[in-house]
């Protein structure tokens, strides 16, 4: 009678998080000279994700790229707020003692700040992604969907992420 051998506990680790980074198991069988057969089987049973480990390293950057992101946006908010109460602050001023400036091209350079600082938030806009609250609620809505895929993914059910297109 001819008997299998055991796959060592330490070798089963080492397959699952191969399969898990995304590697086919007819490579893993090949690498550690395992029949494919018993690797399928072994993965049936056990519940393996392939590319579970991947999709969550990828998560992990898309997490710390928006962070990032919100971080750069949130400043270049505060910069615009700034520059926008500056120049009110200045418009007022001149608006209480009632004097206008009495060169002309001082006037101008004013209205050219201010147009400057408009244009220059538009371009901010598309930029750094600051957004309008309607554009904030889809961002929110999808952000729930990613994390709904998240705790699927790490509850092991094998649900991957869907395009807004598949979706619908």
């Amino acid at each position: 009678m001819a008997r299998y051998r055991k796959i060592d506990n330490k070798i089963k680790k080492e397959i699952k998080k191969a399969y898990e980074a995304g590697m086919d198991l007819i490579d893993i069988s090949l690498q550690y000279m395992i029949n494919y057969g018993t690797l399928r089987n072994l993965s049936s049973k056990d519940g393996w994700i392939k590319g579970k480990s991947k999709a969550i390293l990828q998560q992990a950057f898309i997490e710390d790229d928006m962070s990032k992101r919100v971080e750069l946006r949130d400043k270049v908010i505060t910069d615009y707020r700034t520059l926008h109460q500056s120049n009110l602050a200045y418009l007022m001023e001149l608006n209480k003692s009632g004097t206008k400036p009495k060169v002309k091209s001082y006037e101008e350079a004013l209205k050219n700040r201010i147009q400057a600082t408009a244009e220059l938030y538009k371009l901010g806009k598309e930029l750094f992604s600051i957004q309008t609250p309607s554009e904030k609620i889809e961002l929110q809505l999808r952000q729930i969907k990613f994390e709904e895929g998240k705790k699927a993914i790490e509850k092991r059910k094998g649900i991957m992420f869907m395009d807004e297109d598949e979706e619908e």
